[in-house]
């Protein structure tokens, strides 16, 4: 595994510092669904060319990315 994906991975110890909110532990978090999360916002449009762009609603991300964070210190607090 590359030293990339290692940084990416989810471990029981960044949840449990994420749950009691350390900052470099979330943004961890988000880190490892960012790119899942980017396929969910995202949309295509079709340009004046008639090629497809896609493009990422930068505000459904935020939303996306507070629902999780939001579920991993109420929900997950009960669990660890």
């Amino acid at each position: 595994m590359s030293k990339e994906a290692q940084s990416h991975e989810l471990t029981y110890d960044l949840i449990k510092r994420a749950v009691h909110g350390d900052q470099e532990a979330i943004e961890a978090y988000l880190l490892h669904y960012d790119a899942y999360i980017n396929f969910l916002v995202s949309y295509d449009e079709v340009g004046p060319d008639s090629r497809i762009y896609r493009h990422i609603d930068e505000d459904m991300k935020i939303e996306v990315q507070m629902k999780l964070v939001d579920a991993l210190q109420n929900k997950w607090r009960k669990l660890i």
